[in-house]
């Protein structure tokens, strides 16, 4: 038996105990350095050294399960050595007789020779017989020893079984958390794309709006330097004017300021008066300021100078994708709810106070859901009573009169507060926040519902289905309650015409 377990410990292609076993896809294990050898000596492709199945090096898989059974097989062995070593060192110390006294009945001073399969231990003769044993069963010692041996060689088939499923799972595991790794390695490098894209498109934008800024600021102030230039060419010719006659002034001859007056004081003095048919004593000076103004700042972006946000975010919304899905809701036959011409909109029609006041019917989308990922947004605002949620079911099931195989309901109720419905069994959600709008994610690849506070996104609740059913949206807009609850609800659309597309 030790040479059994020692050869279950042994590499095939050195003939040593196992050194950081790997297994291949054939389920063949070997060291990984033998066999990582054996595959460098291979001509062609690499062949599994026991089955000849091909393999390459991504079908290395460490095995922990081998590594540590070789592990306790050694120390197992080595055990057994000692036990071996000491029982031939200490023959003289060990007698035969206190082996035989093992043996031996303590009660009875009888050879064990029956073993009673009801209590599951060696018994003589003499006790097979006393009221202790009455009515058990019992097995000569050799024939009960080949029969524990078979049942403890079904339990080693069994464990073995069983450790090279859980070996298969550990692998299994590994790879799916090698998976995950991956994947959120390749979700990073994707969101730091899309932020990327993001960044690029504002600073493309930021650069374009300055460019308007610049082209408006040079526009702006070519006409303010215009005019500045006249108000300079005016100002320059009545300084020199002033600097003449200043100069007149310090002439001190009356003869000579006389002929200066002659020659050009008055034609000076002239030219600036009005020319308008005015006497002589009623005459003015004409001001060349009059006509003059100062150009005010007029500098401005429009609606970009106080909403440019907005503007850009509604240009950004517009190259983003996916945004939100516009849906539109089936009309229903109930006169008693109104879905709007669009088909985004429903609501309870008005009506008498108190009449049909617990009649709460709701609409579905016209359009059903069997993969990919989808994301909606149901504007509520302040309606104290409300449902949003899933159906699923075969097509002829999704609508708003029959009842679905499964429905995954979110609801205010008036009276309750925030409500979850799964197949009929409700679960009521502490939640602090009152959103105006709700988030609903559809993930028909995971199976997945998922409901948010689309004010800040964070997520209300989200909850799993089984059914291969295609789904559809259902609404429902809520008990009338004599007219507080009429608002409509929304089916959000987000798609904005930006001129590009």
């Amino acid at each position: 038996m030790n040479s059994a377990m020692s050869l279950q410990i042994k590499c095939s292609v050195c003939l040593s105990d196992f050194t950081d076993p790997v297994t291949l896809s054939c389920e063949h294990s070997f060291c990984r350095e033998c066999i990582t050898g054996h595959m460098q000596a291979s001509l062609g492709p690499s062949t599994c050294p026991e089955c000849q199945r091909s393999y390459n090096e991504e079908d290395l898989k460490s095995s922990r399960l081998l590594r540590n059974m070789t592990s306790t097989v050694r120390e197992h062995l080595a055990e057994l050595k000692l036990d071996k070593s000491t029982s031939k060192e200490g023959a003289e110390t060990l007698k035969l007789s206190e082996m035989e006294r093992n043996l031996m009945c303590s009660e009875h001073d009888e050879k064990l020779k029956l073993f009673c399969e009801t209590d599951q231990k060696l018994v003589c003769v003499i006790c097979r017989d006393g009221d202790k044993h009455k009515g058990h069963i019992f097995k000569p010692v050799k024939e009960a020893a080949q029969i524990n041996k078979g049942e403890l060689k079904t339990a080693l088939g069994f464990l073995a079984k069983e450790n090279r499923q859980l070996d298969c799972m550990i692998q299994q595991q590994t790879t799916e958390i090698t998976k995950t790794e991956g994947k959120s390695k390749s979700l990073s490098a994707q969101i730091s794309a899309q932020f990327k894209e993001m960044h690029q498109f504002l600073r493309q934008k930021e650069d374009e709006v300055k460019k308007e800024l610049e082209k408006e600021e040079k526009k702006v102030i070519k006409f303010m330097q215009n005019n500045q230039s006249v108000i300079n060419r005016r100002f320059m010719e009545n300084k020199e004017k002033e600097i003449i006659l200043q100069s007149a002034l310090e002439i001190e001859q009356p003869d000579h300021f006389l002929q200066w007056w002659n020659e050009k004081g008055f034609p000076m003095t002239k030219n600036m008066k009005q020319k308008a048919d005015m006497t002589p004593s009623k005459i003015k000076y004409a001001s060349k300021v009059k006509d003059l103004t100062v150009l005010p700042d007029s500098l401005f972006l429009g609606p970009h100078e106080t909403h440019l946000q907005f503007f850009v975010w509604k240009e950004m919304l517009g190259s983003i994708k996916p945004v939100p899905e516009s849906l539109t809701l089936k009309k229903s036959g109930e006169s008693y709810l109104k879905v709007s011409p669009g088909g985004t909109r429903i609501r309870q029609a008005d009506r008498v106070t108190g009449l049909y006041k617990d009649f709460n019917p709701g609409t579905v989308s016209e359009k059903n859901f069997r993969a990919g990922q989808h994301y909606w947004e149901i504007e509520v605002g302040e309606k104290p009573d409300w449902t949003v949620g899933i159906k699923i079911g075969a097509e002829k099931q999704l609508s708003a009169t029959k009842s679905a195989e499964s429905e995954i309901l979110l609801h205010l109720k008036h009276s309750k507060g925030y409500v979850l419905t799964c197949d009929g069994k409700d679960t009521t959600l502490n939640t602090r926040d009152k959103p105006q709008k709700i988030g609903l994610y559809l993930d028909c690849e995971r199976k997945q519902v998922s409901f948010y506070n689309a004010d800040n996104m964070s997520q209300l609740t989200q909850i799993n289905y089984s059914s291969k059913q295609p789904c559809c949206l259902t609404l429902v807009p809520g008990l009338y309650l004599d007219g507080m609850n009429s608002d409509p609800l929304t089916v959000c659309s987000y798609e904005f015409n930006t001129g590009k597309h």
